[in-house]
């Protein structure tokens, strides 16, 4: 896709009904071999447990190659990498040069800033390195320190971060991305996942695979159509039976999601935020990762869980997001103006409600 800046991303909380032998699925198994020339594998990156099963390739070497890859890109994306393009800007007092990929994934982050109005923001560094949802025991931050981190975040419109081409005479390729805070600090969580599912599917695809799936997750690519022309299928985990204690074996979904590409040769993807996975409880109170950048913390929201399906993950992760930011009827309308993207959203009475395009079955 496009970058809409430019041009015109929780752990997710999907599970892919993988297929076997291209026609039968299932969410409760690890996807097999189907036909010989059938190859799958799985590793551990972006903190989760991926999978790639590609229709047609004998040899593992592909999968192997593409898991390289997206290692690449998490290297250079994630906060928590100290080598990595945020990482070193957030360690910086004024800014650093960055790549392209990154300059442009912050320009869709840039975008989706404005659609939100404030409400899908970057800058919240400061905000998740103090929650620190990722802490064996995480506790809610103390008061003043939330008060002081909210003073760090949400400057995008005071042009607190700024990306510059560099010269080709001078600093070379890339971009200078500046800042005037010195503390604040980039967390691309809500898109760089999707941005490197579809990285690593392209990536495949110029290894000569015309059918596959990519699994980061729960942020899915499909690549290419079904070998019988029918929709790829995913299934939408039930909040009420998932949660980040239960086997992803024992988890229910509440319905499928049928999804093609555009074109034959294309991608389509599907990615859920949810609040129920990255979460913990204290004095009765359940605080989950979603943090909304005007309080501090966790987002008030309708919504337990925002399903969107496009053409690009990056987008699909950012919408996703967006969506449970602002709540059923924001997050419908967002979706609504987005050409070629759908919407199934669970609400927190357990009700369903889904976008004018989607192609949702409920079980």
């Amino acid at each position: 896709m496009f970058h809409r800046s430019l041009k015109k991303i929780i752990t997710a909380f999907l599970i892919a009904l993988l297929i076997i032998s291209q026609t039968a699925c299932t969410p409760q198994t690890q996807p097999q071999h189907g036909e010989s020339n059938d190859s799958f594998g799985e590793d551990w990156l972006l903190n989760t447990y991926c999978t790639i099963q590609v229709f047609g390739i004998v040899e593992d070497a592909p999968i192997r190659e593409a898991f390289a890859y997206a290692r690449e890109y998490e290297n250079l994306l994630s906060r928590t990498v100290a080598t990595s393009d945020i990482g070193k800007f957030n360690a910086s007092e004024q800014g650093c040069t960055v790549s392209d990929e990154t300059a442009l994934l912050l320009c869709d982050c840039l975008y989706a800033q404005e659609l939100t109005d404030g409400k899908f923001d970057v800058t919240v560094g400061s905000l998740t390195e103090l929650w620190n949802f990722s802490a064996d025991e995480p506790r809610v931050p103390d008061a003043d320190a939330i008060a002081e981190a909210l003073t760090h975040v949400g400057n995008w419109g005071e042009s607190s971060v700024e990306a510059t081409k560099c010269s080709s005479k001078g600093t070379g390729s890339g971009y200078e991305l500046s800042k005037t805070d010195p503390l604040l600090k980039l967390d691309l969580g809500a898109a760089a996942k999707g941005f490197i599912a579809d990285r690593t599917a392209a990536f495949l695809r110029g290894k000569g695979a015309e059918r596959a799936i990519v699994n980061f997750g729960g942020n899915i690519v499909f690549i290419g159509s079904k070998e019988d022309g029918s929709a790829w299928n995913c299934g939408i985990e039930d909040p009420a039976e998932g949660g980040s204690d239960a086997l992803i074996q024992d988890r229910g979904i509440v319905g499928v999601v049928a999804c093609r590409p555009e074109t034959e040769d294309g991608i389509v993807s599907v990615v859920t935020s949810g609040t129920y996975e990255r979460c913990f409880e204290e004095d009765g109170v359940l605080y989950h990762h979603v943090l909304d950048p005007a309080t501090g913390y966790p987002v008030e929201t309708d919504l337990l869980s925002a399903t969107v399906i496009g053409e690009d993950s990056a987008w699909c992760d950012i919408l996703s997001t967006s969506c449970l930011l602002l709540g059923s009827e924001k997050g419908l309308a967002l979706v609504e103006t987005q050409e070629g993207y759908e919407a199934v959203f669970i609400l927190s009475d357990g009700s369903i409600l889904t976008s004018s395009g989607a192609d949702f079955t409920a079980n």
